[in-house]
């Protein structure tokens, strides 16, 4: 069983093999710093290649549109399954605030800070021994503002050697808004607002939302936002001619309405049905630009929009920087485009979308402190039900044979975390950061019974992955001539973690993931060509799990891409970019990264393990995960991934290697300047034993290509040195197919 993405939001079948799939269709754009895509080596992301579908919505699916979330996209901001827009958010039925009184402990005196947990009772809060807590079977959950998911933790060698994981440091500093991702102090003022990528703010940061919401009286129209499904914006010059072709529009319609003695344009286009089309048109131009003004109301409100800075009535540069923070705020999938979910979150009150985000946060300490990962996706992924029957879900068999439903245990510890400690509206949640100062949050935990879990648990779980590609073109993505084509996909790629059982592969999560496909590629003639860049097929293993991975740039990477700016003692300098390399939550790799390897019995009886570049991992490119396609690698969101292999370092055998050296150097001389790009290592190592069985399946081959073709294809439109040698493949065969030549 695996869980194929349809293409639409309309659940719809997709059968293989004995068994009928079903899912929610993916998720809308989502904001994005930095490139859409890095690199140009193996399995990695890339620069979406000149002309194709990955820029223009050619390849991409529905790029270009703006869909609900999938079922990955909403377990990636775990938490409220339907936000709503003003009104008042709060905890499900049966999850009353406070602790359950059968678990309440006495209240502790005399003991370190760092041994008390927080929890709840009728009268208030108390302190209580953490150690009890846990002797009776709470979990302690982690709210400190050191947290960092267990792959970032230190470890020890075999030996008892301390293995430092340096990105912890990072990682905290980035959750606190403290540091940049190259660990230097952020300016006055300057916010991270990475929760997208993977990094969640800390209880501090919330508290400091929380306190100066508090204060914000953000007056918007409701009516004029929601009366658009969202508001078209364009560049610089594009707005400029659209505005003026907007208000030509609007100067004719009048004279027309002038002409024909009518009081409104809707008597118009009913008197002289010729102007329908453009009354259309400007009565949507109207809404849009009433809108707009609410949202820039909302923009100068929050603070995240000067408007010293700010033209209005444009969407400038200031304005599209604050619709940017203010999505990635409120962890709202959109790149700065205003679509409806930016609108609606705009209608909410700051302290609703504060209390959202302290949900998500709260939901990724849950998962973490509870060793979980089943979040309801495999649920999403079941057939939906005919009509007048209860919808099938993913069962396993307990001991007395029963099927038993395989639970969101990541929704309902989130809940009983949420509830354990009285949080059960935004105004609780603001009594609570109004009680607790920052310093507290130094060193605090929460003491939380969480649902039992199901009997398949254990420290040694037989967990397997898999791949399914879904649709896959093999076919050129243009004519002759150079014009593109369709290539529709009804199933997009899926990644299902299963565990074995009693004889069963029960699905635990069911994600959407990327696959390769047509890439842009720098030859070693120096000229770019399209390269079909597959995912490997069949079974692979997970020996090595890699946080915080290190990308290479090959040779043949533009020396332009190594180099960024940065601001540094008030200017910006050009330094090198170690963001596409990692470590970092930018980084080709993400945060973290499954190795897929190859293995195979020697004659002697030995294990040989093959390394053909493909990863799992976690990727800052949501964008990439509604449609587009990678260098052959299996990209996930950033948090999921970390959770994902998070679990699997809690519930299989692994041993920390530490950080494995690597001492590449590379000196490179771009634009009158030297740089010195230094990696000193690949990343933190685990080694899983034994390693972790994951198979990628072939998916459905569409149109007339049954197989990919392997050398360089010409880009429509690029004109080519064919005075210089041919490019050549790895192994040094000729690299160009003439069967791709427009």
């Amino acid at each position: 069983m695996s869980c194929p993405f349809p293409a639409r939001v309309h659940r719809v079948h997709c059968v293989r093999t004995g068994a009928a799939v079903f899912a929610l269709a993916c998720a809308g754009a989502v904001a994005c710093r930095g490139k859409a895509d890095l690199g140009h080596g193996r399995g990695q992301g890339g620069p979406p290649p000149p002309g194709s579908g990955e820029a223009a919505g050619q390849l991409a699916g529905s790029a270009g549109q703006t869909a609900q979330p999938d079922g990955a996209a909403r377990a990636a901001l775990a938490g409220p399954r339907s936000e709503g827009t003003a009104g008042e958010i709060g905890l499900a039925p049966g999850h009353e605030p406070g602790a359950d009184p059968n678990d309440l402990l006495p209240q502790a005196h005399g003991l370190a800070r760092e041994r008390l947990a927080l929890q709840v009772a009728p009268e208030g809060e108390r302190w209580v021994d953490g150690e009890e807590a846990r002797r009776r079977g709470l979990a302690l959950v982690d709210l400190s503002d050191g947290f960092a998911p267990a792959i970032f933790q230190d470890g020890k060698s075999a030996t008892g050697v301390p293995l430092p994981n340096r990105y912890r440091a990072v990682f905290v500093g980035l959750a606190n808004d403290r540091s940049d991702g190259d660990g230097e102090p952020l300016r006055p003022g300057e916010r991270n607002y990475l929760e997208l990528y993977g990094i969640p703010p800390s209880l501090s940061v919330l508290r400091q939302r929380f306190i100066e919401d508090a204060e914000r009286e953000c007056g918007v129209d409701a009516a004029k936002l929601l009366a658009v499904d969202g508001i078209a914006t364009w560049g610089k010059t594009s707005e400029k001619k659209e505005l003026a072709r907007q208000h030509g529009l609007a100067q004719r319609l009048l004279a027309a309405q002038s002409r024909a003695g009518v009081a409104s344009l809707a008597e118009l286009a009913a008197k002289e049905p010729r102007y329908r089309k453009d009354v259309k048109e400007q009565l949507r131009a109207d809404n849009e630009r009433a809108a707009f003004a609410e949202v820039e109301k909302r923009l100068i409100c929050e603070g995240l929009l000067d408007p010293a800075r700010h033209q209005p009535g444009w969407y400038d540069g200031p304005m599209r920087n604050a619709t940017m923070n203010f999505q990635q705020k409120n962890g709202i999938f959109a790149q700065a485009d205003l679509t409806r979910s930016t609108l609606e979150a705009m209608t909410r009150p700051p302290l609703q979308n504060d209390f959202l985000a302290l949900r998500r946060v709260l939901a990724e300490r849950a998962a973490h402190a509870g060793g979980v990962v089943e979040d309801g996706s495999a649920v999403e992924a079941m057939p939906p039900a005919p009509r007048g029957q209860p919808r099938q879900v993913p069962t396993y068999r307990n001991r007395a044979g029963e099927a038993v439903p395989v639970p969101d245990l990541v929704g309902q510890a989130t809940l009983s975390l949420m509830a354990g400690l009285g949080l059960s509206r935004a105004a609780d949640a603001l009594a609570f950061f109004r009680r607790h100062p920052a310093s507290d949050f130094r060193a605090l935990r929460a003491a939380v019974r969480f649902p039992p879990l199901p009997e398949y648990y254990g420290p040694a779980m037989d967990l397997l992955a898999e791949i399914d590609r879904g649709d896959v073109w093999y076919d050129l993505p243009f004519d002759g001539r150079g014009k593109r084509l369709p290539q529709p996909r009804a199933r997009f790629p899926s990644f299902t973690l299963f565990v074995r059982w009693r004889g069963e592969k029960v699905p635990l999560v069911c994600w959407r993931t990327t696959i390769g496909g047509w890439r842009s590629e720098l030859a070693t003639d120096g000229q770019e060509y399209y390269r079909y860049k597959e995912s490997d097929v069949g079974p692979r293993v997970w020996r090595h799990i890699v946080a915080s991975p290190v990308w290479l740039p090959p040779a043949t990477s533009p020396l332009g891409s190594m180099v960024k700016t940065k601001w540094v003692a008030g200017a910006y300098p050009h330094v090198v970019n170690y963001d596409e390399t990692g470590p970092g939550y930018l980084s080709a790799y993400g945060l973290v990264a499954g190795i897929h390897e190859e293995m195979r019995r020697r004659a002697d009886g030995s294990l040989a393990f093959s390394d053909d570049g493909i990863r799992t991992h976690g990727s800052f490119d949501y964008l990439s995960l509604r449609g587009r396609y990678s260098h052959g690698c299996h990209r996930l969101y950033n948090n999921l991934a970390v959770r994902l292999f998070s679990f699997v370092l809690a519930h299989r055998h692994a041993r920390a290697l530490g950080p494995m050296a690597l001492g590449f150097r590379r000196i490179f001389y771009w634009e009158g300047e030297i740089y010195d790009m230094r990696l000193p290592n690949r990343g933190f190592y685990y080694e899983l034993e034994p390693p972790l069985p994951i198979e990628t399946l072939p998916g459905t081959i569409k149109g007339k290509e049954q197989r990919p073709l392997r050398g360089y294809v010409a880009i429509p439109g690029l004109h080519y040195d064919h005075r210089r040698p041919a490019p050549v493949l790895e192994g040094g065969k000729s690299g160009i197919d003439d069967r791709g030549a427009p």
